[in-house]
């Protein structure tokens, strides 16, 4: 009775132990056993394991030292009649002929929450690679025919239209050239818009503008006052408008054309320094005083025109 117990507890702990044993499986193949030199070496590893069986690949890149190393694909997973399926793909490839023997690897797994590590090694396998076959009778050639990239439909319409318009820009530049060349272009004299008559239409246009009429009162001191700064700079080359009021007057004073209009610069810059940096309000009449006096100062340094030459004096020089 005692040796029917012992067989009976033996053989129920054997079929555990057989089914512990089926809760993970691991296979490893390549998609084919020969090769050529150069072709790439796909590497399949398939684990099928329990949802309660958690695994761990090892560094296959670096385990694998007989193939050289290309690129991993990513991981296809599924659920197979309960399991759970896992296929890894390496790319590998050989550039010399042998007969290589990929190692076993080993496979890191744990069961439940136990976390005891577990170890599942892979069987070897075995490749063949083969020298690529050349006859030595026929022409040097290329391994494979050049790939023609067709070229996109927007980058033969861009060439066309350059083409098309180097085609056009070559013959106006030609008819350019042979008008010249002929004494037949007719060059327009530049129009130099003397800087008073600039002015004075800048005064005209702010004035129709009426900003202080509608109570943007610094607003036009700031338009009328750079008007006649601008107006400065110009005629008598100086930079008016990057200096101070201050600075402005004793240059008027020293040119002699400026000279006629200093009283008058000095009221109107007082005038809108104080509604610039003082916040002074002025009257309506000061701000018809300052336009009165911006049109005064450019009229009176407009230059005179120059005197006609008499009879006499021509024949005398």
């Amino acid at each position: 009775m005692v040796k029917v117990f012992r067989f009976t507890f033996l053989l129920l702990s054997f079929a555990v132990i057989s089914l512990k044993a089926q809760t993970i499986s691991v296979a490893v193949s390549t998609d084919t056993t020969v090769y050529q030199v150069g072709d790439y070496i796909t590497l399949i590893i398939e684990a099928r394991y329990d949802k309660s069986i958690s695994i761990k690949l090892p560094p296959v890149k670096d385990s694998i030292k007989v193939l050289d190393y290309i690129q991993t694909l990513p991981v296809d997973k599924k659920e197979v009649d309960g399991k759970i399926v896992e296929y890894h793909k390496f790319i590998f490839s050989k550039y010399d002929s042998a007969q290589v023997t990929i190692p076993s690897l080993n496979i890191e797994y744990s069961e439940g929450k136990s976390g005891e590590k577990k170890f599942l090694a892979t069987t070897p396998i075995t490749i063949t690679i083969n020298k690529l076959q050349v006859n030595q009778q026929e022409d040097i050639r290329d391994v494979k025919e050049p790939y023609t990239i067709p070229l996109p439909w927007w980058i033969i319409l861009l060439v066309v239209v350059g083409t098309v318009g180097l085609a056009i820009g070559g013959y106006y530049l030609y008819k350019y050239w042979k008008k010249r060349k002929e004494g037949k272009i007719e060059l327009k004299p530049e129009v130099i818009i003397p800087p008073y008559d600039i002015a004075l239409a800048k005064l005209d246009e702010l004035g129709q503008k009426k900003l202080w009429q509608n109570g943007k009162v610094k607003e036009f001191h700031s338009e009328v006052t750079e008007i006649v700064r601008e107006y400065f700079e110009k005629r008598f080359n100086f930079r008016a408008l990057e200096m101070p009021s201050s600075e402005i007057l004793p240059v008027l004073s020293y040119l002699e054309e400026g000279k006629v209009i200093v009283e008058t610069a000095d009221k109107f810059f007082s005038n809108a320094d104080l509604v610039k940096f003082a916040k002074f309000e002025p009257m309506p009449h000061i701000n018809d005083e300052m336009m009165t006096q911006a049109y005064e100062m450019v009229k009176l340094t407009i230059p005179a025109p120059p005197k006609p030459v008499q009879e006499g004096e021509a024949n005398v020089q």
